[in-house]
């Protein structure tokens, strides 16, 4: 059974929502509805693929946060996509202000900046999610050794952190291959550019997930998981004064 408090639960799913619905007024603002819709579909499905044969397949995960389909939370559902969605805004945005717009080499750097920078924060909120009660793995692993799931198994195997860099990778290729039906390494368009505080906006709705699990490392002890978690800090601040001091 899980031991997860349903206060706990519901907060958890009401914010993921609070978040989507903003994040799909932001993305409706910058990329209009087809991207919208495209990003949207692409951020939830492979994701849930993903957690679907984390759970079912490979049985090395299961989520306690409710309401939850096949195993899936829709909390976890919606997160993917949140933190999805917000990090590539804020990588996109922060590569489109530094690239020249008539050479496609920054495009081909998108898919890798979203997935290195999502792990890294992923390096912070599992062990948080874990000590938290909103997972847990079968077997623990190598990774965060001193947090204890529900289950009691310590540690977060290194498959959960292949699997956010395969499937953040996979979901910002497919969103770049379709969204226009050009090849990543065509030029730039520029989304983004002409909606002031965009990039902000975006970084705003991501510290919503960083913050709690900042807070969390800070009264646990364990600042180390938020020093691994740089890249993805440094992209929230490189965000938040980017665009004012563009504008």
């Amino acid at each position: 059974m899980s031991k997860l408090d349903p206060r706990v639960s519901k907060a958890v799913t009401a914010h993921s929502l609070i978040v989507a619905t903003l994040s799909v007024v932001h993305s409706l603002r910058t990329r209009g509805l087809r991207r919208t819709l495209l990003f949207a579909a692409l951020g939830n499905a492979i994701p849930i693929i993903g957690e679907l044969l984390a759970v079912h397949v490979l049985r090395v995960l299961r989520h306690h946060a409710r309401p939850q389909v096949k195993g899936v939370p829709l909390a976890i559902a919606l997160g993917w996509y949140n933190v999805g969605y917000g990090t590539l805004a804020v990588v996109k945005g922060t590569i489109n202000d530094a690239a020249d717009p008539h050479k496609g080499k920054e495009s081909l750097a998108v898919a890798p900046a979203v997935a290195l920078t999502a792990t890294s924060f992923d390096l912070l909120l599992d062990p948080f999610g874990l000590d938290l009660g909103l997972w847990e793995w079968s077997k623990g692993g190598p990774y965060a050794p001193e947090v204890k799931g529900p289950n009691g198994e310590r540690g977060v195997p290194l498959l959960n952190f292949a699997g956010w860099l395969a499937l953040t990778t996979g979901v910002t290729l497919a969103y770049q291959r379709l969204e226009t039906g050009r090849n990543t390494a065509d030029p730039l368009d520029s989304e983004d550019s002409d909606v002031p505080g965009a990039e902000r906006a975006a970084a705003l709705l991501l510290l919503s997930y960083y913050l709690p699990a900042v807070v969390w490392a800070l009264k646990r002890g364990r600042r180390k998981y938020i020093i691994f978690s740089a890249p993805f800090a440094t992209t929230l601040c490189a965000a938040l004064k980017g665009r004012s001091a563009a504008s």
